[in-house]
Parts: structure tokens; C-alpha cells; sequence
């Protein structure tokens, strides 16, 4: 499963208000006798922070070295799509580079479920085809460097947006849309590590898609 993406999840909702006011009429000048201003005492200064809850399920390994990318991308998705069903911002490092577009969408989204206390309820991106670098990596050939892009023809269902902590009747808070059948762009960057991480994602043939990473999971 970080541009104006369009899954990127928005649970937390901004408060701005504004108030202006035009054309109204002066008040004649009065003299009033002024009250002392009460006295403020400051309430306890909150320091709670939401922290992420324990895994429901052990993350998956990540098959995230070597040349062949649709293994490393494939693992890549099911880590990301396993972070969004246990939201940790801190884990987004397994998967995309820090400083990426991709790195901070995730810890994003990552932060804002669990700041609401919710998960993402997956469902498993459909690959129907891949497009590789050129060349395509072989014995004769030079060896990627360590950065590379490929492009999949991929759909995903609708996913929902639950909170963890529910009544008797299931709650959701949201659903992400379903993706219909597109080409998303995938970049990779490889570490010092010696691993692949996503970087960038981008739907460059759907211009509806926001570029995010969570397009994909």
C-alpha cells in the first residue's frame, strides 16, 4: 500500500476557521467603566501521544535483494500492504527509502491510522503484467545500478477503514477506493544494505491516480 495522491488516507481532519467581516457599521463612542480581567490559571499541559499497538500477525520476510524485481516488488507490496493492517510509522523504513516520496506518504498514512486508532482491512493488489528495465538483467549484460523503474499493469478491491476497538457492530471509518485496472510506475532505490525499497510510485497513463504509494497498497 507515500503529489496529490488520491487514497492518501485523510482521517484526521484539519480545523480552520476564518471570519471576516465587511461593510458593517461603526458604533458611536461610549464610555464604559472596565471590569478587571479574571485571573487565568493554565490547565495541565497534555503530553499524550497514540502509540502503535501490538501486531496482529508477525510481518511477513522481505525478499527485497537480487535482480529479480518482480519478487522484490511483489515482497515489497505484501510488507506494505502487512504496515497499513498494523500501522507502525517507525517500520516504513523496511520498505521505502527515507527522504523518498514513497517514505514519507507511508509514514503518513502509517501515522495517521494509528493516531485513530484503525487499520487498513487489505486486499491483494492484482498484477496482470510487467514491464522490465531495459536491458533486462542477464549474464551478458551490464549489471542495474542502484536505482531502477519498472511499470505493472495492476487492480486492487476497495479496502475499509476500521477502528480497532469496535462495539458489537462492526464500524468503518472510511473506505479507500477500489483501483481499477491501471499502469503504476515503480522506483526503486537500493541501500548500502544491499536492498531494494520503493522510492516513487506514480500512475503515469491515469491522470485521475494521485502519485502515491498508497494508490498501490
Amino acid at each position: 500500500m507515500q503529489p496529490t495522491p488520491r487514497r492518501a488516507l485523510r482521517l484526521t481532519a484539519a480545523l480552520a476557521s476564518a471570519c471576516g467581516l465587511a461593510g458593517c457599521t461603526a458604533f458611536g463612542s461610549t464610555t464604559t467603566s472596565v471590569s478587571p480581567a479574571p485571573t487565568v490559571i493554565p490547565g495541565p499541559v497534555s503530553t499524550f501521544v497514540q502509540t502503535p499497538v501490538a501486531a496482529s500477525n508477525p510481518a511477513p520476510s522481505l525478499a527485497n535483494t537480487g535482480t529479480n524485481l518482480p519478487v522484490v516488488v511483489g515482497s515489497l507490496i505484501k510488507y506494505g500492504q502487512w504496515l497499513i493492517a498494523n500501522p507502525d510509522p517507525a517500520l516504513v523504513v523496511n520498505v521505502a527509502a527515507p527522504g523518498c516520496a514513497a517514505a514519507n506518504q507511508l509514514i503518513a498514512e502509517t501515522r495517521s491510522l494509528v493516531n485513530q486508532g484503525a487499520y487498513v482491512t487489505t486486499s491483494t493488489p492484482v498484477v496482470t503484467g510487467l514491464r522490465w528495465p531495459s536491458p533486462s538483467p542477464s549474464a551478458t549484460s551490464a549489471p542495474f545500478g542502484d536505482q531502477v523503474s519498472l511499470d505493472i499493469q495492476v487492480s486492487r478491491p476497495a479496502e475499509a477503514v476500521t477502528p480497532r476497538k469496535t462495539g458489537a457492530k462492526t464500524q468503518v471509518l472510511a473506505y479507500l477506493p477500489e483501483l481499477k485496472a491501471t499502469t503504476v510506475r515503480i522506483s526503486l532505490i537500493r541501500g548500502t544494505d544491499k536492498r531494494w525499497r520503493f522510492c516513487e510510485v506514480s500512475t503515469p497513463l491515469d491522470g485521475s491516480l494521485g502519485d502515491s504509494i498508497s494508490t498501490l497498497l
